[in-house]
């Protein structure tokens, strides 16, 4: 049988005897749901913030007010910003932080539905990826997931 990403990162994990922790937006904490899907996830998940507010993302991550108002809360400086702060806060190896329109409508600041960022920060150093996703809103969430736990597999097979 084929090891899902979501199975090897677990896996992974486990093996180097690291930890993960998610700041998910648009997902609303589909990603951490995935990565307790699996079995074993307790020795290495540590917590997952669902921070959908502006408000919340500056309060628990520490994403400055100035990153949104330059680049809006759906880029890449604002995912790796979240990615950053939760690994400050938690200490995990690795974090992962999700920002994004799902749709069905464009967001207010003309972000069109589909845009999301995905941030990863692997031991204090923090990247993040766009995309454009095609579909409704629950087909926009589920590929944001799916891209996630491949960005944090890809970070921690590579060592960086």
């Amino acid at each position: 049988m084929m090891e899902t990403c979501k199975e090897r990162l677990v896996a992974l994990l486990q093996e180097k005897g690291f930890h993960i922790s998610t700041a998910e937006s648009c997902t609303g904490g589909l990603i951490a749901a995935a990565i307790v899907d699996v079995s074993g996830a307790s020795n290495v998940f540590e917590e997952g913030y669902v921070t959908y507010s502006n408000r919340v993302k500056e309060k628990l991550l520490g994403v400055l007010p100035e990153t949104i108002a330059a680049y809006t809360v759906v880029s890449a400086e604002v995912a790796k910003e979240m990615a950053l702060g939760t690994w400050k806060e938690t200490g995990s190896e690795l974090t992962v932080s999700v920002t994004g329109c799902a749709g069905p409508g464009d967001a207010e600041d003309g972000t069109k539905a589909g845009t999301v960022y995905i941030g990863t920060c692997f031991q204090g150093k923090a990247k993040a990826r766009g995309f454009v996703f095609d579909g409704g809103r629950a087909q926009v969430r589920a590929q944001s997931v799916e891209e996630a736990l491949k960005f944090a597999l890809e970070r921690i097979e590579s060592g960086e």
